[in-house]
């Protein structure tokens, strides 16, 4: 049984990564066209992968209807993803010498990594190899964020 300092501890990076993650989105306030920074654009997939959003955002919704919890799997994930050295789905790969055998990725919800390698693979029929994995993640997460929050 876990002590009441390690819960209160995984509460605490819930509790931070769900406020990284509303932080993000609520600064999503520049208008769809507009370039958010050097390059990045709201509307990157609009010519080849127009149905990304509606993708992404359905299959997150399915999974949370089966089961609320893929919400903090996914959330740590892109905690464990983008904290070290940025967003770049990494934390995906598996094999002999990957960070999913890194001991604090170890714990990763099979489920969660499962949703986002089921959303990539919907996207590759729909669109092709277009979509990043580290977009799909953060796509992902923002989705489910916005799902759960009151």
């Amino acid at each position: 049984m876990a002590s009441s300092s390690s819960r209160a501890a995984a509460v605490l990076v819930l509790v931070l990564a769900i406020s990284f993650a509303a932080a993000l989105i609520s600064s999503a306030t520049v208008t769809v066209n507009e370039p958010i920074a050097d390059g990045l654009s709201w509307s990157f997939y609009d010519a080849s992968c127009p149905s990304v959003e509606g993708t992404v955002r359905w299959h997150v919704t399915e999974a949370l209807r089966r089961d609320i919890g893929i919400a903090a799997g996914l959330i740590r994930i892109f905690f464990h993803d983008c904290f070290p050295q940025g967003c770049d789905a990494s934390v995906l790969l598996s094999g002999s010498n990957s960070e999913q055998l890194e001991v604090p990725n170890q714990t990763l919800r099979p489920e969660a990594l499962k949703l986002i390698d089921d959303i990539r693979a919907a996207l590759h029929r729909a669109c092709g190899p277009k979509v990043s994995c580290a977009d799909i993640t953060t796509l992902a997460t923002r989705d489910a964020v916005v799902a759960v929050l009151p």
